[in-house]
Parts: structure tokens; sequence; C-alpha cells
């Protein structure tokens, strides 16, 4: 009578829990966020404005050799002397790209995720108390696979919006030179 059947019985140890699964995924969450606060994380989208900046040049000389235009020693020196107003322009694409609501969302679940990957939030929460522990020695280890997950999934991401308007700049650039 008070036996049960294995699959009730992994049914309701699955029910009774759930709710601690959730809490230990928000503490885990919560520590991921200070723990990323308490680094300096908070600062990398604008590193990832600058590194995205970086393609600048190269996709305005795309531009030119896919539309096979050559340009003659004044429009050189045109596009030399625009230039930085040019990549200025591609910056503030990039930098508002990665400072939008939505992308910095997304950054913050980057962020958890990842960290979450390496510590567990008691771990975070020694790194956060005190830098020296053996924490803090696991996080300098693997600061750079996190950092390198995050930045590489947040420029994925940002190619299939920021790519076309990267191209587009370079395209009126490269058009107003070439006049």
């Amino acid at each position: 009578m008070f036996a049960a059947s294995p699959i009730k019985t992994a049914i309701a140890a699955l029910a009774l829990t759930l709710p601690m699964l959730a809490h230990a995924d928000a503490a885990q969450d919560a520590a991921a966020k200070e723990l990323a606060q308490v680094i300096g994380l908070n600062n990398m989208p604008n590193d990832l404005a600058n590194r995205t900046t970086g393609s600048a040049g190269p996709l305005l000389q795309e531009y030119f050799v896919k539309n096979k235009i050559n340009l003659s020693q004044e429009q050189q020196k045109k596009a030399q002397d625009g230039f930085k107003a040019y990549a200025e322009g591609v910056h503030k694409t990039a930098a508002d790209y990665f400072n939008s609501a939505a992308v910095k969302k997304q950054f913050e679940q980057e962020v958890v995720k990842n960290y979450s990957a390496q510590f567990s939030a008691a771990e975070m929460q020694q790194i956060v108390a005190f830098y020296k522990t053996p924490a803090g020695q696991k996080l300098m280890k693997q600061q750079p696979v996190v950092i390198d997950g995050i930045m590489k999934n947040m420029l994925t991401s940002a190619e299939k919006t920021l790519l076309p308007k990267m191209r587009t700049a370079a395209e009126t650039y490269a058009k107003s030179i070439s006049k």
C-alpha cells in the first residue's frame, strides 16, 4: 500500500527539488552579476565597440575592391583626410549598438552564462569577498576563457545587425570620395 512506483517517486522528488533549483539559479545569477561588477566587466561593451571599429578600414577597402573603384591621387587624399571622421562615425554606430538596452541585456546574460559555467554561486561570493582566496586564483586562471566566450558571442551576434550598418557607412563614405 505504501510502495510507490519508481516513476511516481522520481516525479515527486523532482517536484520537491524544483524550487531549490530555481533558488540556486537565482543565487548563482546574482553572484555572477556582482562578480562582473566587482571585476569591472561592465566596461566590456566599450571594448567591444573599440574592437568592432577596427574593421572600418577593411570594410571600406572591401567596398572599393568589390566595386572596382580606383581612386585618383586627389580622391586618395580626400579619403585620408576624411577617414578619421568616417571611423568615428563607425565607432559611434558600434558604441550605440553595444550600449543599447537590448544588447546590454544580452551582455548580462552572457556574463551570467559564462561565469556560471565556470564557478558556483559560493565561489563567486568568495571571490567578491576576498580576491585572493582559492576561488580568486581560479578566477584569474579562467577569466580569459570567460571573457573570450563573451566577446566571441557578442561579436557574432553584433555582426548580423552591425555589419550591414558598417558596410553602408563604408559605401556612403566611399561614394563621397569618388565623386
